[in-house]
């Protein structure tokens, strides 16, 4: 779908005169993926202008320099400069406590799961989630990515909440969309049904385990991967974070995290790398259709049972009734079966050791 038809299509559900419609339109996790996609042509020299001054080890990660230590607290600091398997010219970032989070971890079973940049389609996130954990290919050393509304699933599924009762909550949030508005409510919204939801310890849950990707806006936007939480509170933050779409989850140009102002991680990151060694990519949109390559579960598995180009990009956009919520979960549990017949759990499942390297299925 060209951006011009999305524009049109998020236009027929605002009222007219609102003027940040076509700028929300282009920033959402379609409109990303374009970008991570044109950023394939370009030369890797090209793809780190920011980052010239990163030593790279013999690994293939790099560490700090000095000159970044002179701008952020140690902590801070970039840890590891990270190659996207599928994309080259796609690179992000780790803090040197998010390193030191994930090779804390003893234990890590391969492979991982990226959730992609969704818009409203947590459900189908919710669903392929369901049938991973229920069939054990997502236990609780599984290391976990995510942009956007998949950062948003991470985040509930490292709580250990059920999938269910996270259908309830976003069936919540939508109802308080539907009744209230979306547009610069969104986030606040997201917010207060995260609080309610996740449990107090849910960022030591997460910690080491999801990696949650935000958009770091400075002379160009950066990606950066976060996997250390301090409380609940920033776990939920970096979620707002990545989940922050411009004049749409707000009515402001960036958010603050951190104090860094960020932006959509999807901008940067559709389906970031896990911490293991093979990461299994779920998208929630057709992945033909949005020409990724590198995807594991998508509409793609099911290309009979899914909604049409028009019916998914209407539901990413606004809150859709409860039974295409319902209807949703399902299409992603069915995915995820799908998959699950070419991946049989005794053989994709296996023990590997803690690396900020990744790879991808």
């Amino acid at each position: 779908m060209a951006a011009s038809s999305l524009s049109s299509l998020y236009l027929s559900h605002h009222r007219p005169g609102n003027p940040f419609p076509s700028l929300t339109a282009k920033c959402i996790p379609f409109i990303s993926s374009l970008l991570i996609k044109s950023r394939s042509s370009r030369k890797d020299a090209n793809a780190l202008p920011e980052a010239g001054f990163l030593r790279h080890c013999p690994s293939g990660s790099s560490v700090n320099g000095s000159r970044w230590g002179a701008r952020y607290d140690r902590k801070e600091r970039i840890g590891a400069v990270i190659k996207d398997g599928i994309e080259p010219a796609v690179v992000w970032e780790e803090g040197i406590k998010d390193v030191e989070a994930e090779q804390k971890r003893r234990v890590v079973t391969s492979p991982g799961f990226s959730f992609s940049a969704a818009g409203l389609l947590f459900p189908y996130h919710l669903g392929v989630a369901q049938f991973l954990i229920e069939k054990g290919y997502v236990k609780e050393t599984t290391p976990l990515a995510g942009s956007s509304a998949g950062a948003v699933v991470c985040a509930v599924i490292a709580s250990g909440a059920s999938m269910e009762e996270a259908l309830m909550a976003t069936k919540v949030l939508a109802d308080d969309c539907r009744r209230r508005g979306t547009v610069f409510r969104l986030g606040a919204v997201l917010r207060d049904v995260l609080d309610k939801f996740l449990p107090e310890d849910s960022h030591t849950r997460s910690n080491g385990r999801v990696r949650i990707a935000v958009t770091q806006i400075l002379r160009r936007p950066r990606g950066l991967l976060v996997d250390q939480f301090d409380s609940k509170e920033d776990l939920i933050n970096a979620v707002l974070a990545s989940s922050f779409i411009p004049g749409y989850t707000a009515p402001l140009p960036a958010t603050l995290f951190r104090n860094r102002l960020c932006i959509d991680g999807a901008a940067t990151m559709f389906m970031p790398p896990t911490s293991a060694a093979q990461t299994v990519r779920v998208c929630a949109f057709p992945a033909t259709q949005l020409k990724l390559q590198g995807i594991g579960i998508s509409p793609d598995c099911n290309p009979g049972n899914r909604g049409s180009a028009r019916e998914v990009f209407s539901w990413a956009l606004k809150p859709a009734e409860d039974d295409i919520l319902d209807r949703l979960f399902e299409l992603g549990y069915l995915d995820a079966a799908v998959w699950g017949e070419e991946n049989p759990v005794v053989e994709a499942v296996e023990v590997d050791l803690p690396s900020v390297k990744n790879g991808s299925e």
